[in-house]
């Protein structure tokens, strides 16, 4: 794309999200001095009440660029509906995330504040060289997706093996994950679970997507921003003062440091990442949204589904780029959490968005001008190489009462098991097999984590690199949902004990899991051609380090069959139970 036109599509963009922005707004607009052009000013941290507009030197130094452009690649995007039917609806879609047992169920579609029903899809994005190398990604929003499940054959696994065979792909090259959102309909069983009719939904949905941004493939150029999104000072952000931190990282840690060794469980990854596409015209036909933060701004009184934030941002970018898709892929969102300020002080009172939606409405107009600044100042990947690199890994679990709750499943009584499939490759006794990869697009790292990891690991492999990565992607929840992957493992007591009542230590499969990702993880990025000397304190001096090569002993075996589980209670939520 030329200097000039980007320089057109970021002026565009900065009026197209002020007018978003009035949309979205439950607020009277500001006054002259915070209007449209103050309102989404990017602020640094520490920046004072009248704070330099960060957007409009972004647009400065791109405009002085002299940096060529080639269409080296072949992007498509696409995105299809996984709103339950009515059907659904009546026979139980409970949201997943809070507590535990089917208190929430969904009442329908969330109400955003300009009075707009919210729609949660399967947003997916292809990549593919002129040689044909090919990566698939979706994003799904909701609380969570198993590789395989009991019900049927419904699961991520499943929509791999079926695009992998339709597209004569392999399945290793083909990434879904969830949002984790908070709203999200409960795929996992834990919160009451949904009909598997939606199962069945949502995998053609799923699969229609992929193949469907497979076949929208045009000649494109691909470029990669970072930006590190921070909280503006409230009159600049709209929202009221003392409900979050002016400079404040847009997630934090829920946990402190290690008292007794000094361990950083305070830090988590603060990196937003995108990669953005142009067709040959220089039009925008897709942004890929990569950040940490728990899909968790609006809390548990909220009955009415929604992608929380990743699916609000991504439509916020869809509207200010004027193009088609966003899809935002969390990244580890392991001890991460959102800052949730607020906007209406009259916040579920009549006449105001209840202050679920007012929160969320916030973020998103807090959030998505970073996005915007990201793809401002993007730079063309380099590199033409797509690469991918996939393990089956296998983990004796040591957490009997995760475990429990998976083979607890076995009946359909809402909320008291977990849907994941138990039989081999998934569960064989105690051991259980899932997915971990990573894949190459240029010189840009992409790592898939199978539950909600910590940021140590993104941190010890980054550790490693002799030569870095152009930009280091990280996908949570990607082809699995094993719960949190704590690293390093000798933080378990402190992660246990330090914060009473998080439910860290009790979704989780092992102690060890997390370092066991690590491990496999390095031997992945090694075999993709990035130039790394594993680190020998990955994690830092405070932590015991990982002995890779006990670690993934058990990974060097070959997957073997995946038969479908028998299951023989038909759609399974007409058994209710008493009080839901």
């Amino acid at each position: 794309m030329s200097n000039w036109n980007r320089v057109l599509l970021a002026g565009t963009t900065v009026v197209a999200l002020g007018l978003f922005a009035l949309a979205s707004s439950n607020q009277a607009p500001a006054p002259a001095a915070h209007g449209i052009p103050d309102a989404y000013r990017l602020v640094t941290a520490g920046a004072g009440p009248t704070p330099s507009p960060q957007g409009v030197s972004a647009l400065s130094r791109a405009a002085a660029s002299s940096k060529s452009h080639a269409h080296g690649w072949l992007i498509g995007f696409d995105k299809e509906s996984l709103n339950p039917t009515d059907a659904m609806i009546a026979l139980g879609v409970h949201l997943g995330g809070f507590g535990l047992g089917p208190t929430r169920t969904s009442t329908g579609p969330a109400i955003d504040g300009d009075g707009t029903k919210e729609s949660i899809y399967a947003r997916a994005l292809a990549i593919s060289t002129k040689h044909g190398q090919t990566l698939l990604l979706a994003d799904l929003e909701n609380q969570g997706t198993f590789a395989a499940y009991k019900e049927g054959p419904y699961g991520i696994w499943d929509i791999r093996q079926k695009v992998a065979q339709d597209l004569h792909l392999d399945p290793a090259d083909i990434v879904v994950n969830s949002d984790h959102s908070h709203s999200g309909p409960d795929l996992i069983g834990l919160w009451g679970g949904v009909p598997v009719s939606y199962m069945q939904l949502l995998f053609n949905q799923t699969v229609k997507a992929l193949e469907t941004a497979y076949a929208n493939r045009v000649p494109a150029e691909l470029e990669v921003g970072t930006d590190t999104p921070v909280v503006p000072d409230p009159a600049v952000g709209g929202y009221i003062p003392g409900t979050a931190t002016p400079g404040e990282t847009l997630d934090h840690s829920q946990f402190d440091t290690d008292t007794q060794n000094g361990y950083p469980d305070n830090l988590v990854d603060t990196q937003l990442r995108v990669l953005q596409a142009y067709d040959e015209l220089g039009h925008p036909i897709g942004t890929l949204i990569n950040y940490a933060a728990h899909a968790d701004v609006m809390g548990s009184s909220n009955l009415g589904y929604s992608a929380d934030w990743p699916g609000r941002v991504a439509t916020a970018t869809e509207k200010a780029l004027g193009e088609p898709v966003a899809v935002t892929m969390p990244a580890d969102v392991g001890r991460t959490q959102p800052p949730r300020p607020h906007s209406d002080p009259a916040c579920g009172q009549a006449g105001h968005p209840n202050c679920n939606i007012d929160q969320l409405d916030t973020w998103t107009r807090i959030f998505t001008p970073w996005v915007l600044q990201a793809v401002a100042t993007a730079a063309p990947v380099t590199g033409n190489q797509v690469a991918s690199e996939e393990i089956l890994t296998r983990e004796a679990a040591t957490n009997p009462a995760l475990l429990g709750v998976g083979y607890s499943g076995e009946a359909p009584a809402r909320g008291f098991g977990a849907y994941r499939s138990t039989t081999p490759p998934w569960i064989t006794g105690n051991v259980v097999g899932t997915f971990v990869s990573a894949h190459r697009v240029g010189n840009i790292l992409l790592t898939a984590n199978p539950g909600e990891a910590y940021p140590d690991i993104r941190f010890g492999l980054l550790k490693g690199f002799t030569t870095a990565p152009q930009a280091a992607f990280t996908f949570g929840l990607a082809n699995d949902q094993l719960g949190y992957l704590i690293a390093p493992a000798s933080e378990y007591g402190w992660i246990t004990t330090s914060n009473v009542g998080n439910d860290n230590s009790f979704f989780n499969v092992s102690v060890q899991y997390g370092d066991h990702i690590y491990c496999t993880q390095v031997a992945e990025v090694e075999a993709l051609g990035f130039a790394v000397a594993p680190s020998a304190q990955p994690y830092g001096p405070d932590a015991v380090s990982p002995v890779c090569q006990a670690e993934a002993a058990s990974d060097a075996a070959p997957m073997g069959p995946a038969p479908q589980q028998p299951w023989p209670f038909g759609d399974g939520q007409d058994v209710a139970v008493p009080g839901t």
